[in-house]
C-alpha cells in the first residue's frame, strides 16, 4: 500500500522543526521543488505551516531523436530475454550510448522525445513492452505530436505567411511536444500499457507490405528515368503533396456520403477528420474569417495555396521531397541495383517532419548519406546534427560536450534535488525479466 513516504525521498538535510536528518525532496516542478520531513510531516498545510519551496536554475535541453534500429538495439544489449542479447552485447557501442544518453537524460541536459513511428514500429516487433520502456525511459513521458499533427501546423504556418499575416513561421519544438521540454523532472514516471487488438497490428503490418510493395515497384520505374535529373524530380515530388492532399480530401468525403446514402456499412472512423481534412477546414475556416463567404472563392484560394511556392516550402514538403530526389538520382544515374528498405518511407515521413526541431539525430546509414549529399546538405539547413553507425564515435563525443558543457551551478542544483548517485544508467531495466 502507498503512502506519503513513497513520494518523498532524499537527499535529506537537517528538518528546520524537528531537527531530524530527515528534510527530503517531496515536489519537483518545472522549475523549483518542495521539501518536507518524512518523520515530523512538517510543514503540515492543515496547521497552517508555509511550504518550503527552493528555486531551481532554467534549462536548455538539447533535443535528440533516436531511430527505432537504435532503440532496438539499446534494449537487446541490456535485456538478456532476447534471442539476439548474445550478438547485441558483443558490441560495445550499444552499452556506451544507453550509459551516455540515459546520463544525460537524468542530468536534466538532454531529452529524447518519442514518436508515434516508435510506437508503430514496436507494435510489429515480438518485444514490443520492452521496447517501449527503452524509448519512454529516455523520453521521460514527452512524446512528439504524430507527424500527420506537426504536417498540419506547417501547413497552416505556411498558409499564414502566403495570406500575409505572418512573415516567418517559427519552427518551436516546444509547439510539437506533449510536456514542457526544458522543465525539471519528477523522479518517477507513469507508463500504462495497453493491450494492442491483433486486428490492428496486423492492420499496420499488411500497409507496411502495402508500402514495401510499392517502392519495390516504384524504384524499378526510377531506374528507367535516365533523362530526368534530380530538380524534375524534387520539383514533381513537391507538386505530389498538393495532389494527395486533394485526393485524401475527395476520397474522405466521397466515403462519408456513401454512408449516409447507406451505399456502404457505417464506419465509426468515418465520422473523425483525416489530416487532409483537418487542414482544409482549417484553411477554409481562416479564409471565412478574412472576410471570403462565397464557397467557390474559398475554394480557388486554396487551389491557389495548395499550388503555391509558399506551400511547398513548407519544411516536411522540402525535406520529403529531397530525400526521394536523391534516392531517385540513385536509381536512375548513379547505378543503384537494389531498392531502399521497407523502413524507408517511414524514415522519410520521421525525418521530414522532426529534424527541424531537434538539435541531433541518431538514424541510420543510408539517411544520412543522402543527406550529406548535394544540394541536400546545403538546403536542408536547420543545424540539426545528423549521426549514424557511420560516425557512431562523433556521436558519443557530442554526448561527452553536452555533459562537459553543464556549469558547476547546474550540477550542483542535479545533486541538491536527486542525490550524488543518481546519475547512475539504469543497467538493470530489465533485471526482473532474467
Amino acid at each position: 500500500m502507498l503512502s506519503l513516504k513513497d513520494f518523498i525521498h532524499g537527499p535529506y538535510i537537517k528538518c528546520p522543526k524537528c531537527g531530524k536528518n530527515s528534510f527530503s525532496v517531496s515536489i519537483i516542478c518545472d522549475h523549483h521543488y518542495f521539501r518536507r520531513c518524512t518523520e515530523c510531516y512538517y510543514p503540515d498545510p492543515s496547521k497552517g505551516e508555509k511550504s518550503h519551496k527552493y528555486s531551481l536554475p532554467k534549462l536548455n535541453k538539447k533535443v535528440i531523436y533516436i531511430d527505432q534500429f537504435a532503440i532496438s538495439n539499446m534494449m537487446k544489449f541490456l535485456n538478456p530475454a532476447t534471442k539476439s542479447h548474445r550478438k547485441v552485447k558483443g558490441d560495445i557501442f550499444w552499452g556506451k550510448l544507453f550509459e551516455q544518453l540515459h546520463t544525460l537524460c537524468k542530468l536534466q541536459l538532454i531529452i529524447c522525445p518519442d514518436s508515434d513511428m516508435h510506437e508503430t514500429e514496436s507494435l510489429l516487433a515480438p518485444y514490443y513492452e520492452s521496447l517501449k520502456r527503452i524509448y519512454e525511459l529516455l523520453s521521460h513521458g514527452i512524446s512528439f505530436r504524430s507527424h500527420e499533427t506537426i504536417k498540419l501546423f506547417q501547413i497552416i504556418g505556411q498558409f499564414n505567411i502566403w495570406i500575409g499575416d505572418i512573415k516567418k513561421y517559427d519552427l518551436n519544438v516546444q509547439d510539437i511536444v506533449s510536456k514542457n521540454i526544458n522543465a525539471w523532472q519528477d523522479r518517477l514516471t507513469i507508463s500504462i500499457n495497453r493491450d494492442n487488438p491483433q486486428s490492428l497490428i496486423e492492420e499496420i503490418r499488411t500497409n507496411r507490405d502495402k508500402v514495401d510493395d510499392y517502392v519495390k515497384d516504384i524504384f524499378i520505374k526510377w531506374q528507367k528515368e535516365k533523362n530526368k535529373d534530380f530538380d524534375y524530380w524534387y520539383k514533381e515530388e513537391k507538386k505530389a503533396e498538393a495532389r494527395t492532399l486533394i485526393e485524401l480530401y475527395q476520397k474522405n468525403l466521397e466515403r462519408l456520403l456513401k454512408m449516409s446514402y447507406g451505399l456502404i456499412p457505417f464506419e465509426p472512423d468515418a465520422v473523425f477528420p483525416g489530416f487532409a481534412n483537418k487542414a482544409f477546414y482549417a484553411i477554409k475556416d481562416r479564409l471565412k474569417r478574412k472576410g471570403i463567404s462565397e464557397e467557390k472563392e474559398i475554394n480557388k484560394k486554396l487551389s491557389e495555396f495548395l499550388y503555391s511556392e509558399t506551400f511547398e516550402n513548407a519544411p516536411y514538403i522540402k525535406i520529403a521531397s529531397m530525400l526521394y530526389a536523391a534516392m531517385t538520382r540513385r536509381a536512375a544515374h548513379q547505378g543503384r541495383k537494389k531498392p531502399p528498405g521497407r523502413g524507408f518511407i517511414n524514415d522519410v515521413k520521421m525525418i521530414s517532419t522532426l529534424l527541424p526541431y531537434c538539435d541531433a539525430m541518431f538514424i541510420d546509414n543510408e539517411c544520412r548519406n543522402l543527406l550529406l549529399e548535394k544540394p541536400l546538405c546545403d538546403d536542408i539547413n536547420y543545424g540539426t546534427k545528423v549521426f549514424s553507425l557511420s560516425n557512431k564515435e562523433e556521436f558519443l563525443s557530442c554526448l561527452d560536450e553536452i555533459k562537459q558543457s553543464a556549469s558547476e551551478e547546474h550540477m550542483k542544483a542535479v545533486e541538491e534535488v536527486y542525490g550524488l548517485n543518481w546519475a547512475k544508467p539504469y543497467w538493470g531495466i530489465f533485471k526482473q525479466e532474467l
